[in-house]
């Protein structure tokens, strides 16, 4: 089997998206993203992650005595990949506070499993912890699903697709299209498509429950229609959100500019705005819950 067949294949499956976190002898916080994680007994309570044996921080992990695993959940994309990155201190951002043992976790994540490590095994290219699960949490945010190379998160099966005539959805012209994607992810879209599906993105489809929009590229209406997009801001969004000083942490974290400071407004609404990487305002709010 070639590797380009392989991972293709293994492409289609979809995995939970996990950020794997320990200490160093020495203190040090370590973690790193996992490609793959999964339960592998109930008696005793058993987990497996896999870790690249050329990993920067495989020999944290391949001699701790302790990991937790964080499962992240709906807008935390960025935190997956944070924790993927080569060269960036991965831990700079702030969010991951001492957790179950001690250990550094991310206080929203969907779940997080605490485990003692049980055994080290040969995986090929590869490093398999085997961990006893020594305590859990499991929080409220919607788990997210890595498929086909992208992140996705579970849709109830109640809620279909609309009919094509039913759709409407708006074009957000961008400079930075990757960069305007990945800030409507931190507001709980999820990718759907994108083209070219390498390399710097022309277009990009995200979708948020029955919601949504496609990021393209600024030029998209000259080299399509001969017409420039206007001068200034050329678009607002409103997005809704479950928890407003929530996400507005999230997106100082990731460095977005906050325009206007959240209000109570008298129809039962609490509204911030921010600006989206193009300067474009972006209203963001929440139910004001009595």
């Amino acid at each position: 089997m070639d590797t380009v067949g392989f991972t293709t294949v293994m492409a289609r499956v979809p995995s939970p998206v996990t950020v794997v976190t320990t200490y160093g002898s020495d203190g040090t916080p370590y973690g790193f993203t996992a490609g793959s994680f999964c339960s592998a007994s109930l008696e005793p309570p058993l987990v497996l992650v896999c870790l690249d044996k050329g990993a920067s921080t495989h020999p944290a992990f391949s001699t701790a005595r302790r990991f937790l695993v964080n499962v992240l959940g709906r807008g935390q994309q960025h935190v997956a990949r944070r924790f993927a990155a080569s060269g960036v201190d991965r831990f700079a951002a702030g969010d991951m506070r001492p957790m179950e043992l001690g250990l550094p976790g991310l206080p929203e994540a969907s779940a997080r499993i605490a485990c003692s490590l049980h055994s080290v095994l040969d995986a090929g290219d590869h490093t398999a912890l085997l961990g006893r699960v020594e305590q859990a949490f499991t929080g409220d945010r919607t788990p997210l699903v890595h498929v086909d190379r992208f992140f996705h998160r579970p849709a109830p099966e109640s809620r279909s697709r609309p009919p094509m005539q039913e759709r409407a959805f708006p074009l957000i012209y961008a400079e930075r299209v990757g960069a305007t994607a990945e800030f409507y992810e931190l507001l709980g879209f999820t990718r759907q498509r994108q083209n070219p599906p390498e390399g710097d993105p022309a277009y990009i489809a995200l979708r948020r429950g029955p919601a949504e929009l496609a990021v393209v590229r600024a030029d998209w209406p000259h080299t399509r229609y001969g017409v420039p997009p206007g001068p200034g801001p050329r678009f607002e969004m409103f997005v809704l959100v479950d928890d407003l000083d929530v996400t507005l942490k999230q997106l100082a974290d990731a460095k977005v500019p906050l325009l206007r400071a959240p209000a109570d407004l008298p129809w039962g609404e609490r509204v911030a705005y921010v600006a989206d990487p193009d300067g474009n305002p972006v209203a963001v709010a929440c139910a004001i819950h009595s």
